[in-house]
């Protein structure tokens, strides 16, 4: 199953962050591939999103519902296909830096395959060029580190179903951390830039 986790640090702190996190619509359209979402209930959203993979490009919808909510560190959601047989789950979490901070829990990575080694770099050129992704310095970072930091950390995992899964992993595994880093860094773009971090 396709799993991916990005993490980054801006001078912003955790507060800050939290206040634009906690709330969806200010987020959601810079989630690679957004078209829509409505909310259904105070956990419960239906999301659309349009997927591009090689000649392959459809929306999916999916049902996303709060598993936990832990403001101001951390969020969890668990992710159902409606029109594709998927499922997944995710979370942001936020820590300040500099921290004692609990390692992640261990996530096996899945071995990567010739396919997924040649995509991902495709798929990361993809998002820089064709979806103008905003860039936070030269590591993507603004300010790593110092009073007040915080890490931003963004996990992703989909499972395909159904008898095309092993052809939907492979194609799904190598847009995933690419996608995972494009979220991070442009909420955290969007964010530097209104406070004037630099």
């Amino acid at each position: 199953m396709p799993e991916a986790e990005y993490a980054t640090t801006s001078r912003l702190p955790v507060e800050t962050i939290w206040a634009f996190v906690e709330d969806m619509d200010r987020w959601a359209p810079l989630v690679t591939g957004y078209q829509s979402h409505r909310k259904e209930g105070p956990r419960d959203s239906l999301w659309v999103l349009r997927g591009d993979v090689g000649v392959l490009s459809r929306a999916v919808t999916f049902r996303v519902r709060v598993t936990e909510w832990a403001g101001p560190e951390r969020v969890a959601f668990a992710l159902e296909g409606v029109n594709e047989p998927l499922s997944g789950e995710g979370a942001f979490r936020l820590e300040r830096a500099g921290a004692a901070q609990a390692p992640p829990p261990a996530v096996a990575a899945p071995p990567r395959g010739l396919l997924a080694r040649w995509l991902e770099p495709l798929v990361r050129w993809w998002l820089r060029a064709f979806r103008r992704r905003s860039r936070r310095g030269p590591d993507g970072e603004a300010g790593a580190g110092g009073a007040g930091a915080t890490r931003l950390s963004f996990r992703l995992r989909i499972e395909p179903g159904g008898p095309m899964a092993p052809m939907l992993s492979a194609l799904i595994a190598p847009a995933l951390r690419p996608a995972a880093e494009d979220l991070a860094e442009k909420i955290l773009a969007h964010l530097e830039a209104q406070h004037g971090v630099r």
